[in-house]
């Protein structure tokens, strides 16, 4: 059977790791309507009908983003895919790199690895959220 999408636990460690903020602006949104002012976004698409795929709907695979998925970040990552998928915000459905192995670039935690238990790794060399004032967000 395909699963939907995130659990509502999965979702709640998602949000704790990134710190209620989006992962893309920094914007701290967890205390606003969800689906409207933020979402969950899947970083390998789950698909219409869902997936059996079972690590697409672990949190390794889920970042917070403001807007929906035409607005906000959120819209910005759904129509810059291959920009997106640089700063690891999207994870190629054609690959074949799991989404706790590909690198995300977090405006809040830096530049790490997203694991399944809604955990964090840093990479120690890299550029850091400091850094990247100045770049259009």
């Amino acid at each position: 059977m395909a699963a939907k999408g995130f659990s509502t636990s999965t979702v709640h460690r998602i949000v704790a790791r990134d710190r209620g903020a989006c992962v893309r602006c920094g914007l701290l949104v967890a205390h606003l309507p969800r689906g409207v002012a933020w979402s969950v976004h899947h970083r390998r698409a789950r698909g219409a009908g869902g997936t059996s795929v079972v690590w697409v709907n672990a949190a390794s695979n889920g970042v917070v983003l403001c807007g929906s998925g035409t607005t906000g970040c959120h819209g910005w990552v759904e129509s810059h895919q291959r920009e997106a998928m640089t700063a690891g915000w999207v994870v190629s459905m054609n690959g074949r790199l799991r989404a706790d192995e590909v690198v995300v670039r977090h405006r809040v935690l830096g530049v790490g690895y997203l694991t399944d238990d809604g955990g964090w790794v840093p990479v120690v060399e890299g550029p850091t959220p400091e850094s990247w004032e100045g770049e259009a967000a």
